[in-house]
């Protein structure tokens, strides 16, 4: 890329935050900002977000989150429902708030409506599908650059890594989130060459820190010769909300491609709210169990399914 598109971006990225009217945020109220403004618009888009999953949507640590968030609650435009884990509280958007989010939606709306009068609708196109291909390159850039110290490793034969897979996958299933698992509910990952192994290759990773420690692990299991399904995507508390999963993931989706797979399903339970938005977020759908596939390998915990089409998967 050029220098000089680098500036003219740069220089167009400050105009149209000025001309959106995001620096004049507001004006008669010291309490407001735009990350305010945009956690506001964030709560109301995912009930029932938690407080790391919003520091998590904003890219913003945690503890500026709280600060915005107690305000937001003093002014009572939003509210915590009962938890014990402060930082695991979802948030709901009260009545003041969803009239303050329509005052923030008039006047963003108006911004845009107004700034395309003067824009056919063939260059309005182009802007908006222009401008959501910039943020998802910056996102990837973003993330590229967190994960650098993490690293995915394919699982090896090792009898002690897998046993330490499955113990991990189990504490968070019934430690954490008190799902009745038994010790038939994570075999799979002790028998890794009956269940991911296909085309020449292991289809079942895991994540450790800078340290070498173990935080997480998934794995790509074949339906048939155009479907995988997504299962065992698991991350330790202390990492989640630093892009783990979404690094574990991207190597899921590589080999996905790889295997000419064209859908994704997986199965998951109702308790899993954050795994069911992060699923959602990358495009997958529910569906009704009986529009799985025949061979899809059902869990009797499963409570939720999902689908994708692998082309389609952001």
């Amino acid at each position: 890329m050029s220098q000089e598109n680098i500036d003219n971006l740069r220089h167009y990225s400050r105009k149209m935050v000025r001309e959106l009217g995001i620096l004049e945020i507001e004006k008669d109220n010291d309490k407001a900002s735009p990350q305010r403004w945009h956690a506001l618009i964030e709560i109301s888009q995912n009930p029932k977000i938690t407080v790391s999953q919003l520091s998590q949507n904003l890219v913003l640590h945690i503890s500026t989150v709280s600060r915005i968030l107690n305000s937001m609650v003093e002014d009572k435009l939003v509210q915590y429902d009962i938890n014990s884990d402060r930082r695991e509280k979802s948030l709901q958007i009260t009545a003041k708030g969803l009239k303050e989010l329509k005052r923030i939606d008039d006047f963003s709306n108006s911004k845009i409506v107004n700034a395309f009068r003067f824009l056919g609708e063939k260059d309005q196109n182009q802007i908006v599908e222009a401008i959501k291909k910039y943020s998802l390159a910056l996102e990837k850039s973003r993330v590229s650059n967190e994960t650098k110290k993490i690293k995915i490793l394919t699982v090896s034969t090792s009898r002690l890594l897998r046993q330490q897979i499955k113990t991990m996958v189990a504490n968070i299933q019934k430690n954490e989130f008190v799902i009745p698992v038994t010790d038939e509910t994570n075999a799979c990952i002790l028998d890794i060459e009956s269940n991911f192994y296909y085309n020449n290759s292991y289809n079942f990773w895991y994540a450790v820190d800078d340290a070498g420690a173990l935080i997480g692990c998934i794995a790509l299991r074949k339906i048939d010769k155009n479907n995988g399904e997504l299962k065992k995507l698991f991350v330790v508390k202390e990492y989640r909300g630093q892009k783990v999963a979404q690094a574990l993931m991207s190597k899921l989706l590589k080999a996905a491609q790889e295997h000419k797979f064209q859908h994704l399903y997986l199965g998951t339970v109702d308790v899993l709210k954050m795994a069911q938005s992060f699923y959602l977020k990358y495009g997958f759908k529910k569906i009704s169990k009986q529009d799985l596939p025949k061979s899809f390998d059902i869990c009797n915990l499963d409570t939720l399914f999902l689908k994708a089409k692998t082309s389609e998967i952001i």
